[in-house]
């Protein structure tokens, strides 16, 4: 009777265990519904890539890309086919990105299943789904969310290969969809290198000779993918001096060893727990992912260093300065980095749980505060105007701006676009009737055109501003710096503000309060 209670009370563990796991997936499902149905303005580099894919044909696509923009030729087709089928409105683009954030939260309990222990399961799960970061980028329309998805795909096709004895078509099919991820998802290039150094150094190590030579083939079919890759499109990026410039604090600082370079890995370390990752608490996140490290480390070796294996190639890119590591461009090493924390996590609780379960808790607790609290308030005010934690711009609600603008036009007015408001705007054009009017785009983003460019305005009688995407250079706002330059010459006849956007209406043939 007693053995029997034990499996009975083991079952409904079992069943409880596994209700919770799904509760968690549909509440992270919801979360990315909720964002993407906020239908939220493109921001600046979101309208930018928009363009892009709504403008060009399915051919164009193959050709650089116009703004300076970035993406994988398999993500663009995709796109492309998704505006073909759905329309270009932002439902549209935003479809494939959200379709990536919620196959990856569904992938995610399987590769947290394969690799960490039952307890850090759940952990694990309920930060994934709760990341600000990944709920954010499951609706924008650029490639991160893909980037998620290629990169927990790959690492469970990495942990099946090491943990089974595949066959021929089974490496086939590994090396094939390896080969084809890249065209999908750039940073899959550093997740392939990783795992395929982790699988040699086991290969090696246990001295199988025909499974090192299945890797060997597999190894080189990603190698000739990445080399038609790179000729393709690749090689235009790693030439880009202003993405390069732009990115130069994502790159390891040289000399190697001196104590600029220390701080930067040191800052770099303890950043990314709160950027792309979402922690804000990244002092106790990094304590668990050391913990977690630890403990797979003696427990699972070789899942441990699939894990943390592209970490080391993207690290190796960011020494050449060919790839930065920092920000939303590291989004795909979040789940690896997650596992670790939810394993530490556990480790923590299970080593104090019998003489001070106060600290267990606590700590698992305090991650979980911050990434539970700013997700139940967005799923009640989705549009709420500040964005999760390692997001570095704001909104840019150009719609309703654009809107108002349209309600209260005339047919002789000039509208003049700040250049930071210009992609999107080119966006949105045709849908509030705006594309047609007597149009002023803004001459540059220097400070010392801005009063260039309102002295074009003079002379006409009612003038719109329209600003939106405003960046504070040395501590000055460049919407305020327009602004006063408008303010000295014309008269102000009415005003307009959204969450980072803005328009003036102005009269330029009357001086400042001559009304």
């Amino acid at each position: 009777m007693v053995l029997r209670k034990v499996k009975i009370d083991f079952a409904a563990l079992r069943s409880s265990s596994t209700k919770l796991v799904w509760f968690i997936i549909a509440y992270g499902i919801l979360l990315r519904l909720t964002q993407y149905l906020s239908n939220s303005s493109l921001w600046l580099d979101e309208s930018r890539l928009a363009l892009n894919i709504v403008n060009r044909s399915f051919s164009q696509l193959l050709q650089p890309l116009d703004y300076g923009q970035g993406a994988p030729l398999g993500f663009l087709i995709l796109e492309k086919a998704a505006v073909r089928l759905l329309g270009s409105s932002e439902y549209a683009l935003r479809f494939l990105p959200l379709l990536c954030g919620v196959v990856s939260l569904l992938l995610f309990y399987r590769l947290a299943a394969q690799s960490i222990s039952p307890k850090a399961v759940p952990i694990a799960l309920g930060l994934f789904a709760l990341s600000g970061p990944l709920i954010y980028y499951s609706s924008e329309v650029k490639q991160y969310s893909s980037d998620v998805a290629a990169a927990v795909l790959l690492l469970c096709a990495a942990i099946c290969f090491e943990s089974w004895k595949v066959s021929g078509w089974g490496v086939a099919a590994f090396g094939l969809f390896g080969a084809a991820s890249i065209w999908f998802s750039h940073p899959s290039a550093f997740v392939l290198a990783g795992i395929g150094m982790s699988l040699a150094l086991f290969r090696v190590t246990d001295k199988c000779w025909p499974r090192f030579v299945g890797l060997l083939v597999v190894i080189s079919l990603w190698a000739i993918s990445l080399g038609c890759c790179y000729v393709v499109s690749l090689h235009q990026f790693s030439n880009d001096k202003g993405l390069l410039n732009y990115w130069t604090f994502g790159f390891v600082p040289s000399p190697l060893l001196s104590l600029v370079t220390a701080k930067w890995f040191i800052d770099t370390f303890f950043g990314i727990f709160w950027n792309p990752t979402g922690l804000e608490l990244s002092g106790i996140a990094a304590l668990c992912f050391l913990v977690g490290c630890r403990a797979m480390f003696s427990k699972k070796a070789e899942k441990f260093f699939i894990l943390i294996s592209p970490l080391i190639p993207t690290l190796i890119a960011a020494g050449l300065h060919k790839y930065p590591f920092a920000g939303r461009l590291v989004l795909f090493i979040v789940p690896s980095l997650l596992l670790f924390i939810a394993e530490g996590a556990e480790q923590i609780w299970s080593k104090t749980r019998d003489r001070a379960p106060i600290i267990g808790t606590c700590v698992i607790g305090l991650l979980f505060l911050q990434p539970l609290l700013f997700s139940t308030y967005h799923l009640i005010k989705p549009s709420a105007g500040e964005l999760p934690p390692g997001i570095a711009h704001t909104r840019e609600e150009i719609k309703p701006v654009m809107k108002y603008i349209e309600n209260h036009l005339h047919e002789e007015d000039v509208l003049y676009v700040y250049v930071g408001a210009a992609p999107a705007f080119r966006y949105y054009a045709p849908r509030f009737y705006l594309n047609n009017v007597n149009l002023i785009y803004g001459s540059s983003d220097k400070l010392e055109d801005y009063e260039n460019d309102v002295s074009q305005l003079r002379g006409h009688r009612r003038v719109w501003l329209l600003f939106s995407h405003i960046e504070a250079k040395t501590g000055l706002n460049k919407e305020d710096l327009v602004v006063y330059f408008a303010n000295k010459g014309a008269t102000r006849l009415d005003c307009f503000q959204s969450e980072g956007a803005a328009a003036y209406l102005y009269d330029f043939e009357q001086p400042n309060g001559a009304r």
